[in-house]
């Protein structure tokens, strides 16, 4: 990892109170304290198993995207920095919000450029005087508890890659207002989050070597986990998902995916059910046809196959008139 810019701004704001900024008119220089601040956060960050999306598909009304698209044309990365720190001015517009500190990092890491945004707040530690052992408070930026921040994969974005932005979605509506500083959204891509789970969760029982009885256990708890969340307008949460695979080792499944590096949302927000089809359905396409069916119709029998023929069990003969009768008169 190579930091590459980092600055830090201070918005200032009590409950109930109007913000007022105390941006920074100089980058940080580069030094081992600054690359073992960086490292922390970025492993902090990557511990929230933070939700998978895009920026909104409206920058006029979310500049983010376009400060940005700036700063990688010019170059002038404090510029850019000020300028986002106006629009989190406007965002934190809110009763209940408080201010804090705002860090802004460019860093490569394998030849890959991202930028994070994370906003800090600061939390009492202690030490002891080595010379009197007398007790001292120190407050200091308290990274642990990461609760607003997004980071942009610079070269995703550019190649116009499906997500590219990830962000820590807080359960409190006070940590939205980050999220609508920054334009992050997972409402186009929550199709996308299910097919990335499956894949983990995929790989995850064939290194495991979970038999087939077993998968399709859990992939009825999925169903039905799923289905709930939809019907009560809540995101679909990693650590849950993690306990439904195995209740023994509820974290087992998050380990994993920490150790292979992938890139699983923490929350997966459900517009509509057709978001987790890939868990519940199958769909074969070939040229002319595309077969599309609930996958509990294959442990019915149903559906069946034999080689490479797929066979529809007990069609009621309606529909087998109404799908070949035409043809045999015309």
């Amino acid at each position: 990892m190579t930091v590459v810019n980092i600055v830090f701004h201070h918005i200032i704001k009590e409950l109930k109170g109007k913000a007022s900024l105390k941006c920074s008119d100089k980058l940080l220089p580069i030094n081992a304290t600054v690359n073992e601040f960086v490292a922390k956060l970025i492993k902090n960050y990557s511990s929230k198993n933070p939700t998978q999306g895009t920026f909104q598909d409206d920058p006029d009304n979310y500049p983010f995207q376009k400060k940005v698209e700036s700063y990688l044309n010019d170059g002038d990365f404090l510029a850019f920095t000020q300028e986002s720190m106006k629009i989190l001015e406007r965002a934190i517009d809110i009763p209940t919000t408080t201010g804090g500190y705002v860090v802004f990092v460019h860093y490569t890491e394998k030849n890959v450029d991202f930028l994070i945004t994370a906003m800090l707040d600061k939390a009492a530690q202690f030490t002891v005087d080595d010379e009197n052992l007398d007790i001292e408070k120190l407050m200091t930026l308290d990274v642990e508890k990461l609760a607003r921040a997004n980071r942009l994969n610079i070269k995703r974005w550019q190649d116009k890659d499906i997500l590219y932005l990830s962000f820590i979605k807080g359960t409190r509506a006070v940590s939205n207002y980050f999220i609508k500083f920054i334009g992050s959204t997972d409402i186009t891509s929550s199709k996308e989050n299910f097919d990335k789970l499956k894949d983990a969760t995929n790989r995850y029982f064939i290194e495991k070597n979970i038999k087939a009885l077993e998968k399709d256990k859990i992939k009825d708890k999925f169903k039905a986990y799923f289905d709930v969340c939809f019907d009560q307008k809540k995101d679909a949460e990693l650590e849950s998902i993690s306990s439904l695979i195995n209740d023994q080792e509820p974290k087992a499944f998050l380990d994993f995916i920490k150790e292979k590096e992938l890139e699983v949302s923490g929350k997966i927000a459900i517009h509509r059910k057709t978001d987790f089809d890939s868990f519940v359905r199958t769909k074969i396409v070939e040229k002319g046809y595309t077969l599309f069916f609930d996958k509990s119709l294959i442990k019915t029998n149903k559906i069946t196959h034999i080689g490479n023929q797929i066979i529809i069990n007990d069609v009621p003969d309606e529909l087998i008139k109404l799908a070949f009768d035409d043809e045999k008169t015309s």
